[in-house]
C-alpha cells in the first residue's frame, strides 16, 4: 500500500466521523423533547388511629425529556404513583416524591423535575365520641306561625369521628329541621346529619318526628308579571294580570308584607332576538305558602314592543 492511499483512507474515516457525529446530534440531541405529564397520587398503609388533616395531594407533575417519537407516543393518562403511608407519625411529616418506576428506569427518557418534589403532610390522632343532637325548626318565626311542636329526633345522639382537636370541641350537633309548607298534621322525614370537615357521623341520617297544629286557608290574588332582569328593553306581557290561589297559615292572611312576598316573575332570557314566545311564568312565595292554581298558566311576552 502505497501513502497516497493511506492518505484518502484516513481522509474517508474523518468524514466518516463527521457524519457520525452529525447523525448521533440529530437523533440524540435535535429531535428530542420535554413534556410535562400529570402523575396520579395513590395513598396506602393509613394508620387506623391516625388521619391526615392538610397535605394531600391528587397529583404531581413530571417533567421528562425524551426522543421526539416516543415522547409523542407517551400515554400520560395511567401514570399513578403509590405513597406509603405506613410509617406516619402524629404532627409534620415530609415525604419525598419520585417518578413512576417505569419513567424512572427507561434509559430513554430522563426525569428533570418533579413538581412538588415532596408531600408535606400534618397528621392527627383520631378520636371518637357520642354527642347528643339539638333539632331546632327552621325558621323558628314559622315554626310559631305554624304551630309546629313535639320535635323528636331518632336516635337523639350520634356517635362522631375525626381529628382529635376537632372532637374535642364538639359539644352537640345543631340540627336544623325544615317545616312543611302543608295543612295541619303529623310529619315525619329523613335528616342528613351535618358535621363539621373531616368529621364523620354514625348513623349518618336521623329520623325526624314533629306536629304542626295551626290552621290553613286559601286566598286569592292578582299579581303583574315582573322580569327576572332588569333591562331598558321594552317588553309586553299580556295578560297583564295572573290570578293566583294560595294556601298560607292562618294567622299571615292579613300581613301585608307577607303578601307582598308572593311575586310572578317571567324569565325572558330565551326569548328570540325581536321576537315573541309563550313563556311559563314562576310563582316566587314566602316562607309557609304553598300554590295551589294560577290562571293563565302561560303569557305571551312580545321583545321590543313587536
Amino acid at each position: 500500500m502505497t501513502f497516497p492511499d493511506l492518505k484518502i483512507s484516513w481522509q474517508i474515516l474523518l468524514l466518516s466521523f463527521v457524519l457520525a457525529c452529525g447523525l448521533w446530534y440529530g437523533v440524540t440531541v435535535r429531535e428530542r423533547l420535554e413534556v410535562q405529564a400529570e402523575v396520579s397520587l395513590t395513598y396506602r398503609g393509613m394508620p387506623d388511629n391516625l388521619m391526615v388533616r392538610d397535605g394531600l395531594l391528587k397529583s404531581f407533575t413530571v417533567l421528562l425529556r425524551g426522543p421526539k417519537a416516543l415522547i409523542k407516543n407517551l400515554d400520560t393518562s395511567m401514570l399513578t404513583y403509590a405513597v406509603d403511608l405506613t410509617h406516619l407519625r402524629s404532627g409534620r411529616n415530609v415525604i419525598a416524591l419520585s417518578a413512576p418506576r417505569t419513567m424512572a428506569e427507561s434509559r430513554a427518557l430522563s426525569v428533570m423535575e418533579l413538581v412538588p418534589n415532596q408531600l408535606v403532610l400534618e397528621v392527627e390522632g383520631v378520636m371518637e365520641n357520642t354527642v347528643p343532637l339539638e333539632p331546632q325548626f327552621s325558621p323558628p318565626t314559622l315554626a310559631q306561625v305554624l304551630k309546629a311542636k313535639n320535635l323528636h329526633v331518632n336516635p337523639a345522639s350520634v356517635s362522631v369521628r375525626g381529628p382529635e382537636s376537632v372532637i374535642r370541641r364538639i359539644g352537640s350537633l345543631k340540627l336544623d329541621v325544615p317545616l312543611e309548607p302543608a295543612a295541619s298534621g303529623k310529619y315525619q322525614l329523613q335528616l342528613s346529619v351535618n358535621t363539621p370537615a373531616q368529621v364523620t357521623a354514625a348513623p349518618s341520617t336521623v329520623l325526624v318526628r314533629y306536629d304542626i297544629a295551626g290552621t290553613r286557608a286559601l286566598v286569592e290574588l292578582e299579581r303583574v308579571p315582573q322580569l327576572d332582569v332588569k333591562t331598558s328593553q321594552p317588553y309586553r306581557i299580556t295578560p297583564q294580570k295572573v290570578a293566583l290561589t294560595v294556601e298560607l297559615p292562618e294567622e299571615l292572611l292579613t300581613d301585608k308584607r307577607y303578601l307582598e312576598k308572593i311575586r310572578v316573575v317571567v324569565n325572558v332570557q330565551d326569548i328570540p332576538r325581536l321576537g315573541s314566545d309563550e313563556l311559563t311564568p314562576f310563582v316566587e312565595l314566602p316562607e309557609g305558602a304553598r300554590l295551589m292554581h294560577i290562571a293563565p298558566a302561560k303569557l305571551n311576552v312580545t321583545k321590543n314592543g313587536n
